[in-house]
């Protein structure tokens, strides 16, 4: 299990238009809707929860909780991050009661927490895919890439520091 590869076999399969090419930025949301997963903004939230993803007993669909505080670019980031615990789960036959409660900190997780690091970075892959970023010609800056991307800059920054990006 690859969060990169599992992350653009998604975009393949539910974001890719035809003819094939990839609508810039890659909408979590309308992924999620179009898994069947509903995706919510709760104000019930605790300031130190960025979201959390929930699967009720028997064939219900998972569900999306994001912090109603928080601005738009952080919910993306979130809403991507549980559609990475999402796939993991499915990759791992995991169909009964699950709940995943995602803090603020993404990019500060211990190494050995494969989960979190698994789902960081296919959310980093699914906002920000590897060859849409190698093919961007010109050198924008990292402030022009997050909102190409529709990202904070230092989700951007994470990014091009984990694909080796230099210009």
């Amino acid at each position: 299990m690859e969060p990169g590869r599992d992350a653009w076999d998604l975009i393949k399969r539910v974001w890719l238009r035809d003819p094939p090419g990839i609508t810039l930025p890659v909408d979590p949301f309308e992924i999620s809707n179009r898994l069947g997963i509903k995706t919510w903004s709760d104000d019930t939230l605790p300031p130190e929860v960025s979201g959390i993803l929930r699967k009720e007993a028997d064939f219900k669909e998972p569900e999306i909780f994001l912090n109603a505080i928080d601005p738009r670019e952080r919910k993306r980031f979130t809403c991507a991050h549980a559609l990475g615990h999402y796939t993991r789960n499915v990759e791992m036959g995991r169909y009964g009661v699950w709940e995943m409660i995602e803090g603020r900190d993404f990019f500060g997780v211990e190494l050995r927490d494969f989960e979190e690091v698994y789902a960081t970075d296919f959310a980093a892959e699914l906002l920000m895919p590897r060859p849409v970023l190698v093919e961007i010609a010109d050198a924008p800056t990292v402030a022009s890439l997050a909102e190409m991307f529709r990202v904070t800059a230092d989700v951007m920054r994470f990014r091009l520091d984990q694909i080796g990006w230099r210009r």
